[in-house]
């Protein structure tokens, strides 16, 4: 399709809002848009108008999302908790209704604007600038793309452009309030200034049980204890389950030969490759170069005046072009193939090296695939294992008798918080992984010798819980906790030391103090930062607090104020200020410039976002949804 497209015109506007505002199918992974209605089994997670957003196409793009975020060990229940994939279907649902209105608008594309826009994008360029067909290939099979799929795909994102464009068209910051940004955030200064650890401060003398008695009615809170809980539980989980389960020799035979190429290490070849304009070329350069020792061929071909063109290192299935694959994989040996057609014409391919593939043995893997085969069978087994456990219960049997009864052992747990912590408020090992279990083991309705409802964890396990003894949250009295108060007391004070003496030194160094004696006498540090920003940053990674920062950016040159970073007070001197001209250069006006055309483009485009979703109906479905995160 792109070669029959004539030859290139200028895309229309905004290809940086294009890359700014709108999910590029690269960025998300979107599936064909020959498939972009309901997904294989019919469901549906959104509708838009008279538009589906498909499962399929959903969940390609929820997982192309954990992979650029580097989410993908994320546990499932901590990804629901964040929203994640609301998140990822909302940008989907913007999308499309930014689709939906370039439609209304009658906005599209022309083949040249398409066929412009696939060529110029850096990721099917190659190392030479120019569109490189097998970096577009690779990118469509990795995305699950067709080449018409692809185009439709640019179709649409361009006509989407052509609408925000012309919403956020002549979007600039008025000049007068860039000004006034640029002098307020463009200002540095500088100080000198000591730090005091609050731990070289001398410790306040032991307090009676009076001034203990004080501090513990003033800070009750801070004592309390939370309600904790003592539980039974069965837990019926697939690896308990796979323990059980007997698998077979024959089983274990036959997944060892379905699975060889996944368990053992493919070939691969380092693979170049030499483009013709005819066959005849091709073969004359084939039979030229097969005659040379394969460590002369890239200096003969430099000699040939032939451009060779690195593509890498490949197994077989990992290359997209099948006569590439032929050609490269039918050699023994390193060397030049025969002339060959295939994607990108008439072509001649040198394998450079070839790495041997390696099969591990039926006895070395054995173990790995028996915990494999019994595990996929638990799997299925926990639904039934969990009604065997409702059933028994159902008949009275108490929760360890049910659980003994599918050969489970009831686990207790003597005292838990809501956050998983013990009675001393360190973490209990040894949970059941989430966030279901404490939450159902803590519901309000639960109270002691209840026994829940069969649940299902985040991870397809499934428990039955009952709630043995509960503590109620409590503030401790006084004698119990005397030592925590005394201990807090004794940090307390040694602060309020070092904050009293922090504020003296400021005094002293804002008088014209000599700042090396005071450091001198109080075995303090001196330092100096230059040009700091307001947020106490300085070129190099050098910083004062930000409260800090703020403060000196309020006073005269010699006025001193402290702030406290970490575990020490660190007291400043103002030395110098530098005005915005003279310490920023020429880009940082254009940078707030241009950061806050963007801020009011994307605010812009946020309210046409609302008033589409007012004027364009849209229904989630929930339960769609939350099937992406199982």
């Amino acid at each position: 399709m792109l070669q029959k497209m004539r030859a290139s015109t200028g895309s229309w506007i905004a290809k940086a809002i294009l890359g700014l505002l709108v999910l590029s199918f690269l960025g998300w992974g979107v599936s064909s848009y020959e498939g972009l209605g309901n997904s294989a089994n019919g469901d549906t997670v959104a509708k838009v108008g008279d538009r589906d957003i498909s499962f399929q196409e959903f969940y390609i793009a929820y997982q192309r999302f954990l992979q650029t975020q580097r989410l993908d060990s994320i546990d499932s229940d901590v990804a629901r908790q964040l929203n994640l994939a609301n998140n990822v279907l909302q940008n989907m649902t913007l999308r499309t209704l930014y689709e939906a209105e370039a439609d209304r608008k009658d906005l599209t594309a022309s083949d040249d604007m398409v066929r412009t826009e696939i060529q110029t994008r850096p990721t099917f360029q190659g190392s030479d600038g120019k569109f490189d067909r097998l970096r577009f290939e690779t990118a469509l099979q990795q995305n699950g793309l067709t080449e018409p799929g692809m185009v439709e795909l640019v179709r649409h994102e361009i006509a989407r452009s052509q609408l925000l464009g012309a919403v956020t068209a002549g979007s600039a910051a008025p000049e007068a309030l860039v000004d006034r940004i640029y002098h307020f955030f463009g200002e540095r200064r500088s100080a000198e200034y000591l730090t005091l650890p609050i731990a070289s401060v001398d410790a306040p003398s032991e307090p009676d049980d009076t001034a203990l008695q004080a501090f513990y009615d003033e800070r009750k809170e801070d004592f309390r204890r939370p309600e904790l809980r003592g539980m039974t539980y069965v837990l019926i989980s697939p690896e308990a389950i796979a323990g059980t389960i007997d698998v077979s020799e024959d089983d274990i035979q036959a997944s060892y030969e379905a699975r060889l190429g996944e368990l053992g290490q493919p070939e691969q070849r380092d693979i170049s490759q030499i483009l013709f304009n005819s066959e005849e070329d091709a073969k004359a350069a084939s039979e030229t170069l097969a005659a040379v020792p394969v460590e002369e061929l890239k200096d003969k071909i430099a000699e040939m005046g032939l451009q060779l063109i690195e593509l890498g290192q490949f197994s077989r299935q990992g290359i997209p072009n099948d006569a590439l694959a032929e050609a490269t994989f039918s050699l023994e040996a390193p060397g030049v193939t025969s002339a060959f057609e295939g994607a990108f014409g008439w072509s001649v391919a040198i394998v450079n090296t070839i790495q041997e593939g390696s099969e591990p043995t039926l006895d070395e893997v054995r173990d790995q695939i028996t915990r494999d085969l019994a595990l996929d069978r638990a799997y299925d087994e926990v639904f039934d294992y969990g009604k065997k456990l409702e059933d028994a219960f159902a008949q009275g049997m108490t929760l360890e008798e049910a659980g003994a009864s599918i050969g489970i052992e009831a686990k207790k747990i003597d005292a838990v918080d809501a956050q998983g912590r013990g009675p001393d408020g360190t973490p209990l090992a040894d949970l059941p992984a989430g966030l279901t279990f404490l939450q159902k083991a803590f519901a309000d309705d639960l109270k002691a010798g209840d026994v829940g409802f069969l649940e299902t964890t985040e991870s397809n396990a499934m428990f039955m819980l009952r709630v043995d003894n509960i503590t109620p949250a409590a503030i401790p009295d006084f004698p119990s906790v005397r030592d925590e108060v005394k201990a807090a007391w004794m940090k307390d004070a040694r602060y309020q030391a070092a904050e009293l003496r922090a504020q003296t030194l400021a005094a002293q160094l804002g008088e014209a103090g000599d700042v090396a004696m005071i450091a001198a006498s109080n075995n303090a540090e001196v330092n100096t930062i230059e040009n700091f920003a307001r947020n106490g940053q300085a070129a190099g990674g050098a910083r004062i607090p930000d409260a800090l920062a703020s403060e000196l950016f309020g006073l005269d040159t010699g006025k001193a104020a402290y702030g406290v970073q970490d575990d020490a007070f660190v007291i400043a001197r103002l030395t110098k200020i530098t005005p915005a001209e003279a310490a920023v250069d020429g880009d940082f006006r254009k940078n707030i410039s241009d950061a806050l055309a963007v801020g009011m483009s994307n605010d812009l485009v946020e309210q046409l976002g609302v008033a589409l979703q007012k004027e364009i109906e849209t229904t989630t479905y929930p339960e769609v949804i939350d099937r992406v995160y199982r």
